[in-house]
C-alpha cells in the first residue's frame, strides 16, 4: 500500500540565506541546517514590486500579480470612497489550498498574508487577523475578529490559543534585548520598540500555536503556516544588526543588535517543533517571498518609512525542502516564487494549471513522475465576497506604522487605485504584455497628470516596444510639465542608448546620479553603455563593480557574459550567462545571451533551445528570430528557418534592443 503523502510548509517572510547561513554555520539553526543538508535548497527569485501581499499571493497561485488581482497592501473599499486592506476577497483566482480542497485533500492554512476572511476549504483556514488584538486589554474575553477561522464553529475553541501582546513578559524579551530590564521605558523610542517586539512575538506565537494544535488535533495532508516576524522586525531592528552601519549610534546597536539573530533562532525552534509533530515521513518546505538586506550594503539607518522601504528588500528569497521523494544535498537553481504552487500540486500527484506561470521544481525531486497539466484550476473557484469589519482599521494602522503606506494615503481611494495601477503595469511588463501595459499606463497618465511615475511607466512601455521616438516625446512633455528629475535623466540615458548615441547616454547617466556612481544600478547601466561603445574591458569592469556590491544580480551577470564573449573568453561568458539564469529562470534576455554564446561555440542544438526558451517568455525579440533562422538553415531545418524569416518580414521596421539588453 502506497504511503499517504503529507506536506508541511512554513512561510518565513523576508528570510534570506545571507542572514541565515552564518547562524547555521555557528550551529544556531540546527533544524534548518538539517532540512537543507538532507534535502534540496536554493534561492527563490521574487517578483517586482517586492511587496509581501502581492508575492505571497503569487506563491499561493503560481501566477503573476496582474492575473491573481492582489496588487498592493490596500485597495478601494466597495463604496469607492475609502480603502481597505487587500485580502482573500481581492484574489480572483484559486490558491493551492482551494486546489487541494477540490482534490479532496485535507488542507489547513494559518495566517497567510492577504488571507482574510478565512476561506471555506476542506480543512481549517485561519486568517492573518486571528492574532490581531482587539484592544490593549488581555483580560478575557478579547474576541477574535469575525471571519478569522473557517469553519466558524472552531472559532471559540481556537481563540484560547491566541497570545495577547500584553501577555509577553519581560523575561521573554530578554533573549532578543538582553538589556531590556535596564532601559528607560519612559523614553518614547524605547517604549515603541519594545511594544512592537512584544506585538510581533505575540502574533508569531499565536500562528505557531494554531499550527501545532491543528497538527496534533486534526487529520491533515497539507499544513501551511505563515510568519511575518522577520520582515516586520527587520524594518524596525535591521539597522542595528552587525556590522555597524555609518550613522548608527553604537550604544543603540549594543541594545538592539541581537534582535534579528534571536528572531532567526526562534524561527528555527518553531520549525523543529512542527517537524517533530509532522514526523519523518512528511515532506517539509521552508520558503520566503524575498530577502532582506543584512550586510554592509544596507541602504541606510531607517528601514520603516515609505521612502526607504523598497531598498531593504532583496529580490531573492530562499527555499529548503526535505523528505520522501526529495533529492539529498541538491542545490536548486533558477527557481522562482511562481514555482511553489505547481511543485506542491506535483508532490500530491496533481496536475498543474496551464494558466500558471511557474514550473515544477523537478530538479529537487527523486525519480519525478511526468508533469501533468490541466487547463485551469479556476473552473470551480468562487472568490470570497464579504463586507469589511472593524479589524480592517487596525490592519491599516499597522501598515502605516511599518511604512508600507504613507499616512496621507489613509482613506484615499484614489491613491490606492494609483498604486494598484502602477503595480499592475509592472507585473504586465514582467510577462512582456506590452500593449496591455501601455493601455494601463496611458489611462493612469490621464487620470493622474501630476504624478510623474505614470508618465515614466508610459515611457517604459514604449521603450520596451522599441518605440523610441514616442517615448522621447512623452518624456519631453513630462519634463516640461513636471520638471527634470534624476529619474527622468536616467530614462533619457536609456533613450540615448537605444538611439545609438552611447556617449550621450553616458553624459545623461553621469548627470543623473553622480553620488550613486558605485551603486549597482549605475554600474549596470554604465556597463551597457560601454558595450554599445564597444569598450569591452570597460564594460566588464562596470559589471564586475555591480557584482562586487551585490552578487545576486542577473542583469549584471548577463552583461558580464556579453562583455566576456566579445573578448573571446567564451567559457567564462558561458559561466556568467548560466549564473544569471541560475538566479532567475524567467529572464528572456539571459536566455538570448546564452543562445548567442552557445551559437558562437558551435553548440547549435543548445543554442536553439536557449533562444526558443527566451521567445517563450518574450515572443517579439527580433535578434532571437534572426539567430534561429540562421541556426535552422545551418542544420537543414528549412521550414523552421522560413517561419522565423516570415516573422521578421512582418515587422514594419527593425526594433532596437530593449532597455534591459546587455548586447
Amino acid at each position: 500500500m502506497t504511503k499517504k503523502r503529507r506536506v508541511l510548509l512554513m512561510g518565513w517572510d523576508s528570510a534570506d540565506w545571507r542572514l541565515l547561513r552564518p547562524l547555521m554555520d555557528r550551529g544556531l539553526m540546527p533544524n534548518l541546517s538539517r532540512l537543507a543538508e538532507g534535502g534540496a535548497h536554493g534561492n527563490l527569485a521574487s517578483l517586482d514590486p517586492l511587496l509581501s501581499p502581492i508575492i505571497w499571493t503569487s506563491i499561493a497561485t503560481g501566477k503573476f500579480p496582474h492575473k491573481h488581482g492582489v496588487l498592493g497592501f490596500a485597495e478601494p473599499d466597495p463604496s469607492g470612497t475609502g480603502i481597505r486592506p487587500v485580502g482573500s476577497a481581492t484574489r480572483t483566482t484559486a490558491a493551492f489550498w482551494n486546489m487541494f480542497s477540490e482534490a479532496s485533500l485535507k488542507a489547513h492554512v494559518v495566517g497567510w498574508f492577504a488571507g482574510h476572511p478565512a476561506e471555506s476549504i476542506s480543512g481549517v483556514c485561519v486568517s492573518e487577523r486571528f492574532a490581531l488584538p482587539a484592544s490593549p486589554d488581555p483580560a478575557p474575553p478579547w474576541p477574535a475578529a469575525a471571519g478569522t477561522v473557517s469553519p466558524a464553529e472552531l472559532l471559540e475553541e481556537m481563540s484560547a490559543l491566541r497570545v495577547h501582546p500584553a501577555e509577553i513578559e519581560g523575561d521573554q524579551l530578554l533573549p532578543f534585548v538582553p538589556g531590556a530590564a535596564s532601559l528607560d521605558q519612559s523614553d518614547p523610542g524605547v517604549a515603541e520598540k519594545l511594544t512592537e517586539l512584544a506585538r510581533v512575538l505575540a502574533e508569531t506565537a499565536t500562528h505557531q500555536a494554531a499550527a501545532t494544535w491543528l497538527a496534533e488535533n486534526r487529520d491533515w495532508d497539507f499544513l501551511g503556516v505563515y510568519f511575518r516576524a522577520l520582515d516586520t522586525l527587520g524594518h524596525h531592528f535591521m539597522p542595528f544588526h552587525p556590522p555597524l552601519l555609518p550613522g548608527v549610534d553604537p550604544a543603540e546597536a549594543a541594545i538592539w543588535g541581537r534582535v534579528m539573530e534571536t528572531a532567526c533562532i526562534f524561527h528555527d525552534l518553531m520549525l523543529g517543533r512542527l517537524m517533530a509533530l509532522a514526523g519523518s515521513e512528511t515532506t517539509v518546505m521552508v520558503l520566503s517571498d524575498h530577502g532582506f538586506e543584512s550586510a554592509s550594503s544596507r541602504p541606510g539607518t531607517v528601514a520603516n518609512n515609505t521612502e526607504t522601504m523598497a531598498g531593504w528588500h532583496r529580490p531573492f528569497g530562499m527555499v529548503a525542502l526535505s523528505g520522501p521523494g526529495i533529492r539529498r544535498g541538491e542545490r536548486i537553481y533558477g527557481s522562482s516564487v511562481l514555482d511553489v504552487a505547481p511543485t506542491l500540486l506535483h508532490l500530491f500527484g496533481l496536475p498543474a494549471g496551464q494558466d500558471m506561470d511557474g514550473k515544477v521544481l523537478v530538479s529537487a525531486l527523486e525519480n519525478p513522475a511526468p508533469v501533468r497539466h490541466i487547463p485551469t484550476w479556476d473552473t470551480h473557484f468562487i472568490p470570497v465576497r464579504t463586507a469589511e469589519d472593524e479589524s480592517a482599521r487596525a490592519v491599516l494602522e499597522q501598515l502605516i506604522a511599518l511604512g508600507y503606506m504613507d499616512e496621507s494615503m489613509d482613506g484615499d481611494a484614489s491613491r490606492a487605485s494609483l498604486e494598484i495601477g502602477l503595480n499592475r503595469i509592472t507585473s504586465l511588463l514582467q510577462t512582456a504584455s506590452f500593449q496591455a501595459a501601455e493601455t494601463g499606463a496611458r489611462s493612469l497618465a490621464e487620470q493622474y497628470p501630476h504624478e510623474p511615475r505614470c508618465r515614466f511607466k508610459l515611457v517604459q512601455t514604449l521603450l520596451w516596444q522599441g518605440r523610441v521616438d514616442e517615448g522621447r516625446e512623452v518624456l519631453d512633455q513630462a519634463e516640461n510639465d513636471l520638471g527634470i528629475s534624476l529619474t527622468s535623466r536616467r530614462i533619457r540615458s536609456n533613450i540615448r542608448l537605444m538611439e545609438g548615441t552611447p556617449d550621450g547616454a553616458l553624459r545623461e547617466l553621469e548627470s543623473s546620479a553622480p553620488d550613486l556612481a558605485t551603486g549597482p544600478d549605475f554600474s549596470i547601466q554604465l556597463g551597457r553603455i560601454h558595450l554599445r561603445r564597444r569598450a569591452w574591458a570597460r564594460a566588464e569592469a562596470a559589471f564586475r563593480q555591480a557584482l562586487a556590491v551585490e552578487s545576486d544580480l542577473p542583469a549584471a551577470w548577463c552583461g558580464l557574459a556579453a562583455a566576456l564573449v566579445r573578448q573571446d573568453r567564451d567559457e567564462a561568458a558561458l559561466e556568467a550567462a548560466l549564473a544569471a539564469l541560475g538566479l532567475q529562470h524567467h529572464y528572456p534576455q539571459g536566455h538570448f545571451q546564452l543562445g548567442a554564446i552557445l551559437s558562437k561555440m558551435a553548440r547549435f542544438g543548445q543554442a536553439v533551445q536557449a533562444f526558443e526558451t527566451g521567445l517563450s517568455m518574450e515572443s517579439g525579440h527580433p535578434m532571437a528570430h534572426r539567430y534561429l533562422s540562421r541556426l535552422h538553415r545551418r542544420v537543414g531545418h528549412l521550414p523552421a528557418a522560413m517561419a522565423h524569416e516570415e516573422y521578421l518580414r512582418r515587422l514594419r521596421q527593425p526594433v532596437p534592443a530593449s532597455p534591459s539588453s546587455a548586447s
